[in-house]
Order: C-alpha cells, then structure tokens, then sequence
C-alpha cells in the first residue's frame, strides 16, 4: 500500500498516516482488514472508490490507515467536507455553523461509518481517533467528527473522549443466522404469519418478486421517483453519485425486484452483500403508476427467506419506516453523528447544537423530515 501525505502521529503500538485518495491503497488489502474487522460494503475499497468517482458534494480524500510494524491493523475513511446536503441540512437544525470544511469519517450517505481494526488491535482504533484530530488540524478543519456511528462500544469511546454527540436516525436490521425459514419467522404470532402470508399473495397477483437487479437507468429513476415522492431534494442521491455506486459495486450486488405483468420493473430494493451482511440501501419506485408500496411485504419476504438460506447472517434495512420494518423481526439500531471542536467554546456550542439536534430528530414531523432529507 502507498501512503501518503502523513499525518506524523505516533502511539507506542500503531503509526497512523493517511490517503489523500483511496486508490494508493491495494484493494484486496483493504477489503481483506473490513471483513476481519467485521465492517459492511460501507467501509469497502468499492465504495470510497465511487464515493470519490462522484461525491454527492464537495469532499477530500483523508482516509487513516493504522500499522503495527509494517501490518495494516486499522482504518478509518474521511473526508474533509466543504459541501454536503445532508450535512448543512444536519448542522441547520442543530443551529450550529462551523468555520471552514468538517473533517467527517465518513458520510452521512452510509449506513455505518467510523474507524475499524483487526482483533487484537483495539487500540488501533483510539490511535485512529488521536489522528483524526490531528488530521483535521493539519487540513484546516476547526470542526472534525463520525457520521451514523452505531450505538456500540464506538459511541461509547466518542462520549468518553468529549465529542458532543446526537441520535440522528435509526437503520433497522434483521439476524437471518437461523437454521430454517420456518425457525426465523417463529417470532411473530400466527395470525400475523397470516397476514404477511396474504399480503404476499395479494402482492403476487399483478407483480412478481425476482431476485436481480434492476439496469442503471431504471434503478436512477425509481429512486429518484420515490424521493420526489417524499419532498426529498435528489441531490442527496444525484444520478452520478448513483451510477458510481452501481459500476464500483457490482462484485457485490444482491438486489431484490418487483415487475408488474408486462415484465416492466416498478419497483426495487437495491443491495450488496459485503461478507454475511447484506446492505439493502436504496429502495426505489414508480410511483407514477403505483400510490403506495404495493409490493413492499412481497419484496420484503423475499428478502428475509433469501438470505435465512444463504450464508447472509445480518440484513441491514437502512432506516426509515421502521414500524414496517419491526413486523419483518428487524430491531433498531441508533445511528449517531458525533462532533468535536479545537476550540473550548466551539465545543460547547457543538453539545448545545447536538442536544437540540437530538430533540429535533425524536418527534414524528421531525423525524419524517429527518427521513427525507437523510434517507
């Protein structure tokens, strides 16, 4: 792997230096450390590769890589944003406006971001956080942070170390290592297996549920359909940013699709499937022709029985509409973005910006507006 541009920050155990683009680094490397480390397509070579082919914004390349001797241990993906929709949005609600570009890991576009290392090298990743702040000074940012951080140990270790954090939205994932399809669906009540079991065959009699994926161009206008649907501004998701994604990541496409008796593809839940967990992403619709989700639960079974018989151990939902989502066995996971700032009274503001932020982001009219611009 070439590095470059270092950062020059040294612990006893790990040397973290950074890449001013993703491609000085070796991709199989790179993915072979995310599987080790349990990461999704998320922190994937694959997809820093399309986020820098076609950002949804203005971004900078500063990803941190950690070493132990000569090892790669850990990594940690970030950009140092001078435009971002979602994150002005984010910043917006919070009252808060920061001097200069954000040194964000990563984007607020994923489901999951932050550092990750190897077993055995959990110090690696307090190293990896000591060099984003220390990358963020080297860049200029007087603001630096973690987009969509899971509520884990990560979240824990970012309150201990002061940054100002917020529960900005929730993704909703399913555990599909069971032994049968019979065995997953065990957890609802019988007359709710009906219901779902009825709605599918409703669902069967004008569309049929296929798993592929659907073409670029029909992928692009479902989802930006179904975001003007919801008053969503397409640029979170631009068409280049998106045809990015599919080219970088078709080795890990597993998508789900609905067709309508012409064989027309009206609906999509578009995924990947980095290792055992399966990242639906993106979902898209015609909404021209069909008033609501119509194929949704076919859609949706579909998915949970293809992944209980395959080597998929967790499906990740993404957020919004989560009641839907709890009926299929999905349970929540807090998303958080988590902020800290050079200055004392910059920092103050940024927990008094997170807290009201927070506040903002629990009730209903907030939330589905969170869910509209954040998706």
């Amino acid at each position: 792997m070439t590095v470059t541009d270092p950062v020059g920050c040294l612990t006893t155990e790990h040397r973290i230096e950074t890449l001013t683009t993703i491609h000085d680094a070796d991709p199989d490397a790179w993915n072979r450390l995310v599987g080790l480390a349990a990461g999704s397509v998320f922190h994937s070579w694959q997809w820093l590769a399309a986020f820098e082919d076609a950002p949804p914004g203005a971004f900078e390349p500063h990803h941190l890589v950690a070493y132990h001797g000569d090892e790669l241990v850990g990594i940690c993906p970030a950009y140092l944003v001078h435009e971002c929709p979602r994150l002005s949005y984010l910043l917006e609600l919070g009252e808060f406006a920061p001097v200069g570009p954000v040194l964000l890991a990563h984007s607020l576009a994923a489901l999951d971001g932050g550092p990750l290392a190897v077993p055995g090298h959990d110090r690696a990743v307090e190293a990896l956080l000591a060099g984003l702040e220390e990358a963020a000074r080297s860049a200029g940012a007087r603001v630096w942070g973690v987009a969509n951080a899971p509520a884990d140990r990560l979240s824990g270790r970012l309150m201990r170390s002061g940054y100002a954090t917020a529960h900005i939205t929730t993704s909703y994932r399913c555990a599909t290592d069971v032994p049968s399809v019979q065995s997953y669906w065990a957890f609802t009540e019988g007359h709710r297996r009906r219901k779902l079991a009825a709605e599918r065959r409703l669902a069967a009699r004008d569309h049929t549920v296929l798993d592929k994926p659907a073409d670029t161009d029909t992928l692009v206008r479902l989802v930006h359909s179904l975001l003007r649907d919801r008053d969503t501004p397409v640029d979170v998701l631009p068409e280049a940013f998106l045809r990015a994604m599919r080219t970088r990541l078709a080795p890990f496409e597993r998508s789900i699709t609905a067709a309508d008796r012409t064989g027309e593809t009206v609906g999509v839940f578009a995924g990947w499937q980095f290792g055992p967990v399966w990242s639906v992403w993106l979902a898209g619709l015609d909404t021209s022709r069909l008033p609501s989700f119509v194929p949704y639960r076919a859609m949706a079974g579909r998915l949970v029985e293809s992944a209980v018989t395959s080597d998929v151990a967790t499906i990740d939902l993404g957020r919004s509409n989560g009641m839907e989502k709890r009926k299929l066995g999905a349970h929540p996971v807090p998303l958080h973005l988590a902020l800290k700032a050079l200055d004392r009274g910059e920092q103050a503001a940024l927990h008094a910006s997170c807290l009201r932020l927070e506040q903002r982001c629990q009730g209903s009219e907030e939330q589905l507006d969170m869910t509209r611009r954040c998706c």
